[in-house]
Order: C-alpha cells, then structure tokens, then sequence
C-alpha cells in the first residue's frame, strides 16, 4: 500500500531553475515525544538548487538530530540543535527521486521525499 502511495506524497522541481528555493514538507512518522507545539513546526526544511543543498532550521531544542537523505547515493549529518538550530547538508543535485529522514534525540521521525 505505501509503494502505491509514496509516489503521490512526492512533489517535483524541475532542474532547469538552479536558483529555485523549495520547502520541504515533512511528516511526522513516529511521534516519541511528549511535547508538540501546534503553532509551529519543530524542523523545517529547504532545499536550495543553486547551491544543491538542503537547509534545516529547527524552532526548539530537540537535542541530536540525524539527517539522512537518500536517493542513488546517501549522505548523513547529525547535529545538537541545541548548540547549532540551522545547518546545511550538501547533495548532489542529480535529477531524482529524494528521501530525506530527521531522527530526533527522543526518537521522533520526520520524513518527506522529493523530486529534483
């Protein structure tokens, strides 16, 4: 059922605008922790074609935070939101199909996946 569902959540960019800037909308996947804020999103996310690289902004503390994107290739970064709330990832920007997963320290999981 998801393999039949999984193409419809993906959104798509075309290649041809490399200065495009695209919101990544995540989902929560697993939700471990106890406090949510309704009004604002705890981790979001954006991927920047010009310099091929997904920026990630986090609103609260959610201690260490595991980045992993996939598609060919994987590329992974982990951070302590705590010290360092914005972070890039670079990637390489080949036309395809992106997953993009964020592991929160409490054990939250945001996931989306997208298509340069």
């Amino acid at each position: 059922m998801m393999a039949l569902l999984l193409p419809l959540s993906a959104f798509e960019m075309s290649a041809d605008n490399e200065k495009a800037v695209m919101k990544i909308p995540l989902e929560v996947k697993n939700n471990k922790g106890l406090g949510r804020s309704l009004i604002q999103e705890p981790i979001v996310s954006y991927y920047y074609g010009m310099m091929t690289a997904v920026q990630t902004s986090v609103t609260s503390d959610l201690g260490v935070v595991d980045v992993m994107v996939t598609t060919g290739e994987s590329w992974y970064d982990s951070f302590d939101s705590s010290e360092e709330p914005q972070t890039i990832q670079q990637i390489s920007g080949e036309a395809g199909l992106y997953e993009i997963t964020y592991t929160t320290e409490s054990g939250d999981i945001y996931e989306c996946t997208f298509v340069i």
